[in-house]
């Protein structure tokens, strides 16, 4: 093992060796996170990839052919960036959404009151499954705005539910 880290400008002692390369465990932590390139590691040392890495686009598109390709097929026209022109074929840029305008709400403040358990168990029961909060709100506002019709509806309803 070699005695200090082979990244470049780095000064510390190697604390590991990756392919026969010193590496201090800052560098080791930085160029394998998993936010980190595929192959920034071996970039940092200046070694090349022996074989292109697998990604999850070069291994979800399905082939167009089923014979191998002859080496004719593999010679690059003059003039023509063929690792470009894949990168095009995959890569798709999507528009983003609009994003929807949020409408101003009036500002909404707690009321709250206290009751016994029997009195919270009647009104449940009166409006019936996951109403009970509008039941109490409509019949609060019904009775302090004067609106006889309102609670009406509401005592119509608690009925339905109570039978």
């Amino acid at each position: 093992m070699t005695e200090r880290c082979e990244v470049a400008r780095c000064r510390a002692e190697a604390d590991l060796t990756y392919l026969e390369h010193g590496v201090c465990d800052r560098h080791w932590n930085q160029l394998t996170a998993e936010d980190a390139p595929a192959d920034a590691l071996r970039m940092a040392l200046g070694i090349e990839a022996t074989a292109p890495t697998a990604t999850e686009d070069q291994a979800m598109e399905p082939s167009t052919s089923k014979a191998p390709k002859s080496e004719s097929s593999a010679t690059p026209t003059p003039g023509k960036n063929p690792k470009a022109e894949k990168k095009a074929k995959t890569k798709v840029v999507k528009e983003p959404k609009p994003k929807k305008e949020k409408v101003p709400k009036e500002p909404q403040v707690v009321f709250a009151f206290r009751l016994t358990e029997a009195q919270r168990d009647a009104i449940h029961k009166a409006a019936g499954p996951g109403k009970a909060t509008r039941f109490v709100r409509t019949a609060a506002i019904a009775a302090a705005s004067g609106d006889r019709a309102g609670l009406e509806e509401l005592l119509a309803l608690a009925k339905t539910h109570l039978k």
